[in-house]
């Protein structure tokens, strides 16, 4: 049953899809070429998801510090927000990684496509 129905989406979407390119081909939608794509994407990501990141990796410190300062003379509190202090580092530690990761593979793309 599950697999009919996920079956039906499947082909329900390619035609949804294929009547939108058609629709957009007919009306003129301008051709743009995967680099302006790219260039926008990463304008997008420093200018929106680089201060967001930063905040919510800032208010997840702010958090935690509150929860350090009531969980004062209570051990097993105390290591609860240890632990998620150690999550936030990994969650920064991935984040500014993947960034440094998208930056080496957009030049390298840069670099080839020259």
């Amino acid at each position: 049953m599950n697999l009919k129905r996920t079956l039906t989406v499947i082909v329900l979407t390619v035609f949804v899809m294929a009547a939108a390119v058609t629709t957009a081909s007919a009306a003129g939608v301008d051709v743009q070429d995967p680099g302006t794509f790219v260039n926008k994407l990463v304008d997008l990501v420093k200018t929106v998801g680089m201060p967001i990141g930063g905040a919510v990796l800032f208010l997840s410190v702010v958090v935690i510090a509150v929860r350090t300062m009531i969980s004062q003379g209570r051990p097993e509190k105390m290591a609860e927000t240890m632990q998620g202090l150690l999550w936030v580092g990994v969650a920064g530690v991935v984040l500014g990684a993947s960034l440094f990761l998208a930056g080496v593979f957009l030049g390298i793309g840069e670099r080839l496509g020259s």
